[in-house]
């Protein structure tokens, strides 16, 4: 499979976790012939307020992708082709900070583990400008025996494992129910479809193979289409979710999740494993909306 010229799955430094700045991001696009493209960073549309000097000449549409609740469940949704001014106030109102949302989390984060007894030494030194709450949580608690091996004792090896198979199950020590900070699904449907724009399920894979089937059929009442190809999705895993969508014709998405070049995954700009067909679906519908970039 030869690397594609879309890539609908991309984050700037407006995402906490991305490095680059959305100039330099459509620049490294131009470059690599890239020519339909989307930044979706998350919970935030500010990157679209930066784009005065790109020189990029391909198509680029709006993007986000939105923390959504379906019953207590989080799914990450992208969005896409919206009108930008309603949904990026939306966004700006609904979410936040990323500063202010993320001290929320922590600081129900902690009240969760003094309530079963677990002990968070220097939890004051957490600063929410540079560190997701979840990750700042599992750094402290690897640095205790006490947390160290409550961790073990649940099989948390990771921050995602925290995050996905921790804190977001109800029968977990520190479960949080994250309508604390995220909306429901509903309302980030309503307000894309009100703007024109459609909602895909992001990356299925990430919450786990076994959970695939689960995450899709939670979605499906809800979205417009979903992402068959997001790295590291391997070409089984592609072909089932290209399956999936078109037998509950869905539209389709792709992209590589870049984060930055200096990031250990999610550092390419490639959206890799594509197939021309694949490729013609997703072109099929992204022809439908205009460019953000004036030529």
């Amino acid at each position: 499979m030869e690397k594609s010229t879309i890539n609908l799955h991309m984050h700037t430094n407006c995402s906490l976790d991305g490095s680059e700045s959305p100039a330099f991001l459509l620049d490294e696009c131009e470059q690599k012939g890239i020519t339909t493209v989307s930044i979706t960073d998350h919970d935030t549309c500010a990157a679209y307020h930066q784009l005065e000097t790109t020189k990029y000449t391909g198509k680029l549409i709006t993007g986000i992708e939105a923390d959504a609740m379906v019953g207590k469940e989080t799914y990450d949704i992208l969005c896409y082709g919206f009108d930008l001014d309603e949904v990026a106030s939306w966004a700006k109102n609904q979410y936040g900070t990323v500063e202010l949302r993320q001290q929320k989390i922590f600081t129900r984060l902690l009240e969760e583990c003094e309530k079963i007894g677990i002990k968070v030494p220097n939890a004051n030194t957490y600063n929410a400008n540079t560190e997701y709450a979840h990750a700042a949580l599992y750094r402290l608690l690897s640095e205790t025996e006490q947390g160290t091996s409550f961790l073990q004792q649940y099989n948390i090896n990771s921050v995602g494992d925290l995050y996905r198979a921790g804190t977001m199950k109800e029968d977990f020590p520190l479960y949080v129910d994250m309508h604390l900070v995220w909306p429901d699904i509903k309302e980030v449907k309503e307000i894309i479809h009100r703007n024109g724009g459609k909602i895909f399920v992001a990356h299925p894979y990430r919450y786990g193979e076994s959970k695939v089937d689960t995450v899709l059929n939670n979605c499906l009442p809800y979205v417009d289409g979903i992402e068959i190809c997001n790295d590291p999705e391997n070409e089984d895993q592609v072909s089932y979710l290209y399956q999936y969508a078109k037998e509950h014709n869905l539209l389709m998405s792709a992209g590589s999740d870049y984060h930055g070049q200096s990031h250990k995954k999610h550092n390419t700009i490639y959206t890799e494993g594509l197939t021309p067909e694949m490729e013609e679906e997703i072109t099929s519908w992204t022809k439908n909306y205009k460019s953000l970039i004036k030529k």
